[in-house]
């Protein structure tokens, strides 16, 4: 019982000091040491209270990071943070579409900043550099060739 108050004091800890998923947290007290089942107990505790919600941390995350990255990256770096498929589907719905040209566009102007637009090897850098951050091929070249023309 001690260590069941000890894991939602913990939890509790954890989650004021950034948003976290629900496999992020469990990882935290898993690295503390925690039973499985005081984990179940706490998770089900925090999440009684809403304090930890995969679906609103994932609207929070592309909301907040939708203008420096693409939507691919996004879905990427939630599944990396355990959030379902499903959730994220859910999320990206919420959070609203966007026209991912526009960043691409925005980086690739801060990028050619003080660079020479005639070589053409600035042009295939910063190509894979957006290519990098996971912005669709055909919306790169059509952000380009406006750019370069």
């Amino acid at each position: 019982m001690e260590e069941l108050t000890r894991a939602k004091k913990r939890a509790l800890y954890l989650l004021t000091d950034q948003d976290r998923t629900e496999k992020q947290l469990r990882e935290k007290l898993e690295k503390t040491g925690y039973s499985g089942q005081v984990i179940e107990e706490t998770i089900e505790y925090v999440r009684s209270f809403g304090y930890i919600d995969d679906l609103k941390y994932s609207v929070r995350y592309i909301e907040y990071y939708r203008s420096k990255k693409s939507a691919k990256r996004l879905r990427y770096d939630l599944l990396k943070k355990g959030v379902l498929a499903d959730v994220i589907d859910s999320a990206f719905e919420e959070a609203g579409e966007w026209d991912e040209r526009d960043q691409i566009r925005t980086l690739a102007e801060k990028k050619l900043s003080g660079k020479d637009m005639s070589d053409p090897k600035t042009y295939g850098k910063i190509a894979n550099f957006l290519a990098g951050r996971g912005y669709r091929g055909e919306d790169i070249a059509s952000v380009m060739r406006e750019i370069f023309s």
